[in-house]
């Protein structure tokens, strides 16, 4: 048996050509429009999680070097 998941209906307004191509994207893929909206955005959100976590990543496990001092490296003073 499934368990039950808690689900919430949303409603996106949208210029009609828009849709359209939505609609086409969605056919192609041969599922429904909610269906590939739903898809579509949580993607998206996915991305966005794994971008500030690779941010995060960067930023505790790099040194940050001055300015001053990689051009003192680099052109000698």
């Amino acid at each position: 048996m499934r368990a039950k998941i808690k689900t919430t209906t949303t409603t996106i307004r949208m210029p009609e050509d828009e849709y359209k191509d939505v609609k086409e994207l969605a056919e192609f893929e041969g599922v429904t429009v909610s269906k590939y909206m739903r898809h579509v955005i949580i993607e998206r959100v996915n991305d966005t999680k794994d971008y500030e976590e690779g941010m995060k990543v960067l930023e505790q496990n790099n040194e940050q070097i001055p300015r001053e001092e990689v051009l003192r490296e680099v052109l000698g003073d």
